[in-house]
């Protein structure tokens, strides 16, 4: 096969007329010349707006992106005029035009440098400095000279000028920079964005041994954390992770240069080896060891008295009050508490009454403690809400508990209730356990059929194959009548069935547009004739998809209307397996966003999506964010906080203010009002009208609408159709290929994940 020729370089000039965007996140543009040609790419030294107006020459190739069309994507960018001039007036601070223009009047670029290297008090001979001004010129033109150094010492190995910046933007502070940077190339993944790869090409160009230890150890921590975080795994085999070196440093079976860095790292505790031949990082190994050490400690911690003498007359008082007559199943859970139990799983899948189990637990422990010493916990704010609304307690997201109580040794409450526990990785699980008090009781709910977390560590199922605490599993279905299916449906596919699914439900609707005669035509046919049936068939789902949504305008807007703005952003959700394609996140977002947002008020342009005032919207990472509560907000108040805002809250545009360049989010299930700048709404936000299943998990919709086709087929499996399905509340519409359903409910999805604590209880190294 030959090998595609990257096209060469080529040079445009310009004046620069506009930038039209800016992801402060990355430094990445979008702008346009005076000739209205578009230019795109990444740029760092100075902020890309300072150069309107200026002439420039840019190093790059054309594109054409599918939604912006022809654009040049530069890979630097050259000032026409006298550079030295331009970073005098536009990055050093303390100089003017006119200051400028008389020094490089006078002086030559070499003798300016010279000047400002060794004899700077030169410049008091101008008139306007003094020497306040002349402290704010040196400090700057040392930060910039450092940065020319840099330059000169890394260009020399091909590495780019935006690169250069980048590194000096995030590592500028350090003294001896270069020097570091000679002894160990790898020191740079310490830069966000700048990965082991990255790393290793200026590493190599640099000249480094290909064996040399830094190079090993570097490899070492990447090949593990992007392991753990993309398997979900938090230990790994040693077979596995020396396959995973050798294609990544292009080593054949160089088994002893290994072994010896993982001594090594072992030796400095970076490494940890959980049982022979298996390794972990020591972050993972301490939260799982942790974590274990939590448990087996309060197995034997028991409440010295029984909380209610005769059980079985409690119980049916108890059903009286709530209506509903508990299972056998569900009194276990019950009773588990009552005869002293501290800590008890209790895992259903769905349908099966954990909301109901979880308040009967909760109200016989309200017999011992007060009402305000219970409260229950979710990863998600609607998980967290709809807790709170089927038990009747109070209730958090985790990460809202872990902020309000940082500085407490323990959560202050005698009774902690954790739902949804299948999407808690070790990390955040670690988070809760160091928390709890040794008296509190502690009630882990969740379903061991859905997805697990996401991130490293499985600690619902590890909890549960080990016996971790005492288990009450619920397997009894509730259904209200015949025609009432989700619950049921999800099951089937659950255990590899395939389920009645074209039968007439209340709750649950197949909607076929599948390829007529598809395994007959799929065999018949070329490859690229296939993917052109496969994509027409796609625009066909997509359209019936859109047809389904529009019927749900007018109740959204409703919502909308009546400023019930959580149950507006929880009536109806698309949810799709994949981010790209026809039927993928992003496709699908824009398409909704035109059918279910007709608001024609001034738009934000982001480099993805456009963003509009009523959007309903998710924030896409952890981060400290300027905030106001509701009440805050309606009264006007301008005193913001620094709140943590999380991945996977959901809320809607309330305002886009062009005059300050900010965007303003209700995260209503989480009384937060959120300001963000317009820099950082391409990296902070993304339209949330369809969001992946992952995204999801926690979530609870009335009515959810699901595509199926066999474009999303690697991504297809029991477990994740059935989080999908599991996620609607009322009404589940599953539109696309009979065929791709029937086989996603057949491709039974059984991988365990590999843990520290599996590890650590099939091993002695437990100690």
């Amino acid at each position: 096969m030959m090998d595609i020729e990257k096209p060469k370089s080529i040079h445009i000039s310009g004046t620069l007329k506009k930038v039209l965007y800016h992801n402060s996140e990355n430094n990445y543009y979008i702008a346009v010349l005076e000739n209205n040609q578009k230019i795109c790419g990444l740029y760092f030294d100075t902020d890309l707006a300072k150069l309107e107006g200026e002439d420039l020459i840019l190093i790059g190739n054309w594109e054409t992106h599918n939604k912006y069309g022809v654009q040049f994507n530069f890979e630097s960018i050259e000032i026409k005029k006298n550079e030295v001039f331009f970073f005098l007036t536009k990055i050093v601070k303390g100089f003017t035009k006119k200051l400028a223009t008389e020094i490089t009047k006078k002086y030559t670029e070499d003798q300016l440098y010279e000047i400002l290297d060794n004899r700077p008090s030169v410049l008091l001979e101008f008139k306007g400095v003094k020497e306040k001004k002349l402290t704010q010129i040196v400090t700057s033109w040392n930060k910039f000279k450092h940065l020319r150094e840099l330059a000169v010492f890394l260009g020399q190995y091909g590495v780019t000028k935006n690169l250069i910046n980048k590194i000096f933007q995030d590592l500028g502070h350090i003294e001896n920079l270069i020097t570091k940077i000679k002894e160990n190339p790898y020191f740079l993944t310490n830069i966000k964005g700048i990965g082991f790869k990255k790393a290793d090409e200026i590493a190599l160009a640099f000249g480094i041994d290909p064996k040399s230890p830094f190079r090993i150890k570097s490899c070492l921590n990447y090949t593990l954390m992007e392991y753990c975080e993309a398997n979900g795994n938090s230990s790994i085999a040693k077979e596995t992770l020396f396959a995973i070196l050798d294609t990544t440093l292009h080593f054949q079976n160089e088994t002893l240069l290994y072994e010896n860095s993982i001594l090594a790292m072992i030796g400095d505790k970076e490494l940890i080896e959980t049982k022979k031949n298996r390794y972990t990082t020591t972050m993972l190994h301490f939260c799982e060891k942790y974590i274990l050490e939590f448990f087996k400690k309060r197995q034997n911690r028991q409440i010295p008295i029984k909380i209610v003498k005769d059980f079985d007359t409690y119980i049916a008082k108890k059903e009286k009050s709530i209506g509903f007559t508990l299972s056998e199943e569900q009194k276990k859970a019950v009773r588990l508490i009552n005869e002293g139990e501290t800590t008890v799983l209790l895992v259903g899948y769905a349908g099966t009454g954990k909301s109901t189990s979880s308040r009967a637990i909760l109200e016989l422990l309200e017999e011992i403690v007060n009402f305000k010493e219970i409260h229950c916990m979710a990863l998600s704010g609607i998980a967290s809400q709809r807790i709170s609304e089927t038990t009747g307690y109070n209730s958090s997201t985790i990460q809202s508990m872990l902020m309000a109580h940082k500085e407490k040794d323990y959560f202050p409450y005698k009774v902690l209730l954790l739902d949804e526990a299948s999407m808690v990785n070790s990390v955040t699980f670690y988070q809760i356990c160091s928390k709890i008090a040794d008296d509190t009781i502690f009630i882990i709910v969740g379903d061991d059929g859905q997805l697990p977390a996401i991130g490293a560590g499985d600690i619902l199922a590890d909890a549960i194959k080990f016996n971790l605490a005492p288990l009450s599993k619920l397997t009894k279905i509730y259904r209200q009548n015949e025609l009432q299916a989700i619950a049921i449906i999800a099951n089937e596919i659950r255990e590899g069935n395939i389920p009645s699914f074209q039968n007439e439900y209340k709750d649950f609707k197949f909607v076929d547009v599948s390829i007529p005669n598809y395994y007959v035509t799929k065999n018949s046919v070329s490859n690229y004739e296939m993917n052109t049936i496969r994509n027409e068939n796609n625009y066909k789902i997509l359209h019936s998809l859109l047809h389904i949504s529009a019927s749900y305008i007018w109740e959204i807007e409703d919502h909308i209307k009546e400023k019930r703005i959580a149950k507006a952003l929880t009536t109806f959700q698309v949810i799709t397996p994949m981010k790209n394609g026809i039927l993928g996140v992003e496709n699908l977002n824009v398409n909704l966003q035109k059918l279910l947002n007709n608001n024609n008020s001034k738009p934000y342009q982001g480099k993805l999506y456009e963003f509009r005032l009523k959007d309903k919207v998710i924030h896409t990472k952890n981060e400290n964010m300027k905030s106001l509560s509701m009440n805050e907000y309606k009264e006007g108040s301008l005193e913001y906080v620094e709140r943590r805002i999380f991945n996977g809250m959901l809320g809607m545009i309330i305002k886009l203010d062009f005059e300050n360049d900010l965007c303003v989010v209700l995260y209503p299930n989480d009384d937060t009002v959120v300001f963000y700048n317009f820099t950082q709404i391409e990296s902070l936000l993304s339209l949330a009208y369809c969001l992946t299943i992952h995204k999801t998990q926690g979530m609870e919709y009335d009515t959810a609408l699901i595509p199926m086709t066999f474009t999303h087929f690697i991504m297809h499996n029991t477990k994740l159709l059935y989080t999908a399905i599991t996620r609607a509340k009322h009404m589940c519409y599953i539109v696309g290929e009979k065929e791709a359903f029937e086989s996603a409910c057949k491709k039974l999805e059984i991988t365990q994940r590999e843990t520290v604590i599996t590890d650590l209880l099939s091993d002695s190294l437990l100690s």
